[in-house]
């Protein structure tokens, strides 16, 4: 496992919740004065100079909203606190509706790296709908801003699997994007999470969902179209112009590494404990000005739990499960005790083995959350 470790910052606010989000925010922007104090508090309280952090990000919530004095100072704090490597990769969120020229070009002189666009889509239809509050011109113009203010690592989220979608709407969204050469994008499929507006829209039966056939194949002619483009399908979601590009701070997540977590509702993990802090912003900012840590809960996962989320993590990538590295950790042969559920996933050309490691192809991903509901039948 890396000694080197990642840190997130999680800033819950937003201008307004879009209907499809179940992450926790609040929309009384006049708590981020007291929120960011309490992150400073939090930082400090967690100083660890031995550590060495290799990543940080900034994520939401909508974190563009916080003025560059903020982000000036937690990134102070956290040089101060920890030992932050010269290339640090620091990547901060924003939402187009929230930034211009003048914003993006202080993020970079404070610091920040990579920006992750939450551009969504170039539809105007399709922005209407999951209620986002910027415009598809914003999207273009916040982009274009992106890069006349030195930004080069740069990142679009685009959601796809809207209840009217087609494959040419979709596919009119990958071309735009691609129009400004995105160094990576994040293509995330529209899920309706429990108790969100969209959840609410569709039990009044105010909308028909897509069907799991148009789903899956908007995600094979998404991996087809950027494959076809020279973007890596490094993971189910991700996609980079080459290895150099990928989010180096996601993949350590689906690598399992260490990352400290600060703020509201953020998790931690030291490979072989996860706690997490209250959700409430209240509760957050009362523990740390009683000088406790602000932990709602932390547990010590078992083996079969640190197993199940190798193979899940892992099986999400392009490179896959790494199988030497699953029997050194578990002393287990994975080609043995997993038979049963390998055999009819290789005869179906759904996964293959290649050299040490496995992973599934392209039609396994499509039925990448049945083949894990397999795994964890056999291990929990």
């Amino acid at each position: 496992m890396s000694d080197q470790k990642s840190i997130y910052i999680h800033v819950p606010f937003c201008v307004k919740k879009c209907v499809y989000c179940d992450f926790y925010s609040r929309t009384n922007l006049s708590l981020i004065p007291a929120y960011v104090q309490s992150l400073l508090k939090e930082i400090e309280k967690r100083s660890g100079l031995k550590e060495k952090i290799d990543t940080i990000y900034f994520g939401g919530g909508t974190p563009s909203l916080l003025s560059i004095k903020d982000v000036e100072n937690l990134l102070q704090a956290i040089g101060e606190n920890f030992s932050v490597f010269r290339d640090v990769e620091i990547t901060l969120e924003v939402n187009p509706g929230t930034i211009d020229f003048d914003y993006l070009s202080q993020l970079k002189r404070a610091g920040i790296n990579r920006l992750s666009i939450g551009a969504q889509s170039f539809n105007d239809d399709k922005l209407k709908f999951l209620k986002r509050i910027h415009t598809a011109e914003q999207a273009i113009n916040a982009i274009d801003d992106a890069g006349k203010a030195g930004f080069d690592n740069i990142s679009m989220d685009l959601i796809y699997g809207l209840p009217f979608e087609t494959q040419n709407i979709w596919l009119e969204d990958l071309k735009k994007a691609l129009k400004m050469m995105p160094p990576h994008l994040s293509c995330y499929m529209l899920t309706i999470e429990p108790g969100t507006p969209l959840d609410e829209k569709l039990k009044k039966g105010l909308f028909d969902p897509l069907g799991s056939t148009a789903i899956s194949t908007l995600f094979k002619k998404t991996s087809q179209f950027l494959s076809n483009n020279k973007y890596e399908h490094y993971e189910i979601s991700n996609f980079s112009k080459g290895r150099r590009n990928r989010s180096k701070h996601n993949s350590k997540y689906w690598e399992m590494t260490s990352y400290y977590g600060f703020g509201a509702a953020a998790h931690s993990y030291d490979g072989k404990t996860r706690c997490w802090n209250h959700k409430s912003i209240d509760t957050y900012i009362k523990d740390i000005d009683s000088g406790r840590r602000p932990v709602e809960d932390r547990e010590t996962l078992t083996r079969e739990q640190k197993m199940m989320e190798m193979i899940m993590l892992r099986l999400r990538t392009l490179e896959g499960l790494d199988v030497e590295k699953f029997q050194t950790l578990f002393r287990v042969s994975f080609k043995e005790q997993f038979r049963d559920i390998l055999k009819p996933v290789l005869d179906g050309s759904l996964g293959r083995f290649k050299g040490h490691r496995f992973g599934l192809t392209l039609e396994g991903k499509v039925r990448l959350n049945n083949i894990v509901e397999a795994f964890a039948e056999k291990i929990l």
